[in-house]
């Protein structure tokens, strides 16, 4: 990207001539220059849109180019929100269908198990296991008229006063927990709540094929059950297919198309600004005959582009 902005302002700013220095004997001869037209009003037009200003200033081709680069990078940044939006609801129905608040909350104990294959990412810095109302990340979910939190993070510790209640044989032997408190719990799922059962651990109980009999042959055959532990950017976390396709072919999916729309975006932002330097320098040059600037490439050792050098005299 940083390449190609860069060749881009080159490009354009050389283009006047062969020993990259820009002079006023390049300009057209026309009635606009004659006139003296307002360098500022060159530069307000290209602003509002790329293009614009050199068309002020009579340099039609140039225009057109930084026209047809703002509208390229338009379609472009619409195009892959777009692809974002539709990954986002795929994976968004991926988590409805896969991820169960009563499956985390029956499930939640097994994993302070120490036999349990991912209870060692399940613990906390003096190995004791890790319940959700410790945890600064959150579920909220709406129960008998009331908005609650798996954490204790509000100074409300409801969830863990009720669950260490109706839980305690499964917390004290580490063990599912079969209750019907919260049968009628409906969860929030707002954006925190979609990242979060991907990216944090404590949430992993909720997903629908964590235990061996719920997951395929060939995931037991390759990690020895269908919950595992994989080192992802230098931490290790827990996963099963379920979690792994939802992270890593839905999400992340996602978040990358967004990227390249905001890259799109820093493109335009670019351009407008590109466009006005060159329709405001151009008029100046055209009313001065001692104006010119430079420009010149920077290398490395490597012979790889690394900035621009700019330079005006007059």
């Amino acid at each position: 990207m940083k390449v190609l902005i860069y060749l881009f302002i080159i490009s354009f700013l050389q283009s006047h001539s062969s020993d990259n220095t820009f002079k006023n004997e390049n300009l057209p001869k026309s009635s606009s220059f004659e006139s003296r037209n307002n360098a500022f009003i060159a530069l307000a037009l290209s602003a509002v849109l790329p293009g614009a200003g050199q068309i002020y200033n009579k340099n039609y081709k140039r225009g057109i180019a930084y026209l047809a680069i703002e509208l390229i990078n338009i379609s472009k940044r619409q195009k892959y929100l777009d692809r974002g939006d539709d990954y986002v609801l795929e994976y968004k129905n991926f988590a409805n269908n896969h991820w169960h608040f009563d499956k985390w909350i029956r499930d939640i104990s097994i994993y302070a198990d120490e036999t349990n294959p991912v209870n060692s990412v399940m613990l906390d810095p003096y190995n004791n296991f890790f319940y959700p109302w410790n945890d600064s990340h959150h579920i909220e979910f709406y129960l008998d008229g009331f908005l609650r939190r798996t954490n204790n993070s509000n100074g409300d510790d409801w969830f863990e006063n009720v669950y260490s209640s109706v839980c305690s044989e499964a917390i004290l032997n580490n063990q599912e927990c079969l209750t019907n408190e919260f049968n009628d719990a409906e969860v929030n799922k707002d954006h925190d709540f979609y990242e979060g059962i991907s990216k944090y651990d404590l949430f992993f109980a909720g997903w629908d094929d964590t235990r061996d009999g719920e997951c395929n042959q060939e995931t037991i055959n390759e990690y020895g059950s269908c919950s595992y532990i994989l080192l992802t950017n230098n931490t290790e976390n827990a996963y099963t297919d379920n979690k792994r396709y939802y992270q890593y072919e839905l999400r992340d999916k996602a978040n990358k198309n967004y990227d390249i729309a905001e890259n799109a975006l820093t493109f335009i932002f670019i351009n407008h600004a590109v466009s006005m330097l060159d329709a405001f320098i151009v008029n100046l040059a055209g009313d001065n005959s001692d104006f010119n600037y430079m420009t010149k490439p920077i290398y490395d050792d490597n012979i790889n582009l690394n900035g621009l050098e700019f330079s005006i005299q007059w």
